[in-house]
């Protein structure tokens, strides 16, 4: 079976964390965060995946390369704009042939059984499946209606608002090639010039409820409290080191993530706290709900509270961080939200 990952957004909510890396790539528990779906794509039965390009795209084919290593074949599409979650599967309709794909966000980490979404599928007359979960907030999560058979009935208040089962859409979905050939070229998006149309012309788009593990990244907040949520083990001191990281015997770690190469120095606290690769937290310390990227760096018994700390640098000229910043001699301080 083939997929497609969309992956060329430029993670606007994510900044300044995305003004390092693309927002797909993010590390999660150490870990690209397409690594995760890469693994349970391949548990599912995909062999062959194609993935979208745009923002830092090569911070994207560094961490997938070729799929080899997840016994995936891994295609690139590069857009020069941003084609949006039609016009990108659009541009690669050749790449589908004939039989339904998995259509894949590239920003979240979820672990749900894809091969039950695509059984479903196929025993259906629907042109398009969407994996479904409870809405805890319509407010946050445009609500998807469906009726008793999972009929979708109205999506984020499209084509007409209507009565039913209220869930999201967890970005995930089976889909008929043949429905992209309704798209114009260029830039387009399924909801909203696909499927809300289908559903208001009487055409059948199916919803699924699943059952497993969900989470949305929308900020950088969001994206360190998740983590520290998901570290294995129990009590306050848990966390996730990584064996290639420098460790003081007399610095303290707790419900933490460390990434390869940091380095943490003799007498520092790290305490709730996010660490990517070759961060530095120097003797003295202390870092306490903070994401420190690699480059980043916090001195000398300085205390770094609340803050995502990178390389001045990557500010760049004009980019904007999304929140407060404190610019240093080396490394610029941004606000977390």
């Amino acid at each position: 079976m083939k997929a497609m990952i969309l992956a060329a957004g430029m993670g606007l909510r994510m900044r300044p964390l995305t003004l390092v890396r693309a927002k797909p790539v993010l590390p999660v528990l150490n870990r690209p965060l397409l690594h995760w779906t890469l693994e349970r794509l391949a548990r599912d039965g995909v062999t062959d995946v194609v993935v979208n390009l745009h923002h830092l795209p090569e911070t994207v084919t560094a961490a997938l390369g070729d799929g080899q290593e997840f016994g995936l074949t891994i295609h690139y599409s590069p857009e020069r704009r941003i084609l949006g979650t039609g016009g990108g599967p659009r541009a690669v309709r050749d790449f589908f042939g004939t039989d339904p794909f998995l259509l894949v966000n590239g920003d979240m980490l979820f672990d749900f059984d894809l091969r039950r979404l695509v059984a479903r599928h196929r025993s259906s007359d629907a042109r398009a499946t969407l994996a479904l979960l409870p809405n805890p907030d319509p407010r946050v999560y445009g609500p998807v209606v469906t009726d008793r058979s999972g009929a979708v009935l109205s999506l984020a208040g499209r084509p007409r608002r209507a009565l039913g089962t209220v869930s999201l859409f967890t970005g995930v979905h089976v889909m008929d090639p043949m429905l992209l050939d309704l798209l114009p070229e260029g830039a387009s998006d399924t909801v909203l010039d696909l499927y809300a149309p289908l559903v208001a012309e009487g055409g059948h788009v199916a919803g699924m409820r699943v059952r497993g593990a969900w989470y949305d990244f929308g900020r950088p907040t969001p994206y360190r409290d998740t983590q520290l949520r998901l570290l294995p083990g129990r009590g306050r001191d848990r966390a996730l080191v990584h064996p290639a990281a420098q460790v003081s015997p007399s610095a303290r770690v707790r419900r933490s993530v460390v990434g390869a190469g940091a380095r943490i120095g003799a007498g520092a606290r790290v305490e709730r706290s996010i660490l990517w690769d070759g961060a530095i937290v120097e003797e003295g310390a202390r870092v306490r709900e903070a994401v420190v990227v690699s480059g980043g760096m916090v001195g000398r018994s300085e205390r770094a509270e609340g803050v995502t700390v990178l390389p001045r640098r990557a500010l760049g000229h004009g980019a904007e961080a999304g929140g407060r910043v404190e610019l240093r001699e080396r490394m610029a301080w941004v606000e977390l939200k």
